[in-house]
């Protein structure tokens, strides 16, 4: 079975290589490799160029590369994706590692289930995770605490792979052998079929990191019955989250903030059950912000602000998010 793989690149040129040389080693290669260079900066774009020709002069592959006008991971995608020759499409963070036999286990779930859209492995770091989490001291023990019960981040040890109202998804328990049917597929290293793409697309009005781009994305397609789609924990990959190709704290924020409420209203129901889990969620998100700058010893004023407005900030903007036109977040949030 043929498949395309597409890589959305940002100031990942340390670490690209680690992807790539995963892929080489896949038991079932891809037909091409689709890279989409989101570098504004003319250098960081002539370095990966140099990176891919030297990978391309050892391995052969049908290599790509498409130019991103702007930083945005969910256009990459959506340039990628489009572009693709083949039925399915790969979507691969730049600095995740796939254990060699993921696309070979990953297509046998489409062969077994003709209903099947899309399917995801697990990544190894979430099993070390949980492996050492009793190991934790207190306070990251409360900071995980916090984390479940406010569902800010990854929720674990469900029944089923959900979105929860909150934005957060939920994960069976990862120190066990599962395959379970997902309301969500993550572009970090998820199998889509490309015909998807005739009628969906990742919101281009997100930019730079394009947070949860691939929640809007997927939690679309399982709202919208458009077939199966599998989380397994037989096919394992590797995301090394690098701080390369990121934006930082206070910008993080606010993008979890705005884009987040702008997924929240155009896939959940409106009621008072949805609201209150979205609004516990984000106490939670400031709570949390407040406790890591208290235990860091920050006594920038300006950070505490940014953490306590950025809740409200999308509020101020609702109109802008009812009208899909997210502009206003593209702007700077300076810390004084």
């Amino acid at each position: 079975m043929q498949y395309s793989i597409v890589i959305p690149v940002y100031k990942r040129n340390e670490i690209i290589l680690r992807c790539l040389n995963s892929i080489a080693c896949q038991t079932l290669k891809p037909y091409e490799i689709i890279i989409v260079d989101n570098n504004v900066d003319i250098y960081q774009s002539e370095k990966l160029n140099q990176i891919l020709n030297d990978f391309n002069e050892e391995y052969s592959f049908r290599l790509r590369i498409l130019k991103n006008l702007k930083n945005s991971g969910a256009i990459a995608r959506n340039l990628g994706a489009q572009s693709a020759k083949t039925k399915y499409v790969a979507f691969l963070d730049s600095d995740v590692v796939l254990d060699k036999n993921y696309y070979s286990i990953l297509f046998k779930y489409f062969i077994q289930n003709k209903e099947l859209i899309a399917v995801q492995g697990l990544d190894h770091s979430l099993v070390e995770f949980h492996e050492k989490l009793s190991n934790f001291n207190f306070l990251k023990k409360i900071f995980y605490f916090l984390e479940q019960f406010f569902e800010t981040s990854l929720l674990f040890n469900k029944k089923k792979a959900y979105v929860s109202p909150s934005l957060a998804v939920a994960h069976p328990n990862v120190l066990s052998e599962f395959e379970v049917f997902s309301q969500w597929i993550s572009t970090c290293a998820g199998l889509f079929k490309k015909e998807l793409f005739d009628k969906y697309s990742f919101p281009n009005q997100f930019i730079t990191y394009s947070n949860n781009e691939y929640l809007y994305f997927s939690y679309n397609l399982f709202r919208e019955n458009e077939g199966k789609m599998i989380y397994t924990s037989k096919a394992k990959y590797r995301d090394i989250q690098t701080k390369s190709g990121r934006i930082d704290m206070i910008d993080l924020m606010y993008q979890i903030q705005v884009y987040d409420l702008y997924i929240f209203i155009k896939l959940f129901k409106i009621n008072l059950k949805n609201i209150s889990i979205f609004i516990k969620s984000r106490i939670g998100h400031l709570i949390i912000n407040i406790i890591k700058l208290i235990y860091k010893k920050d006594l920038n004023l300006s950070k505490y602000f940014h953490v306590i407005f950025s809740i409200v900030y999308p509020i101020f903007n609702l109109k802008s998010i009812l009208n899909d036109d997210l502009s206003f977040y593209e702007r700077n949030f300076p810390i004084n």
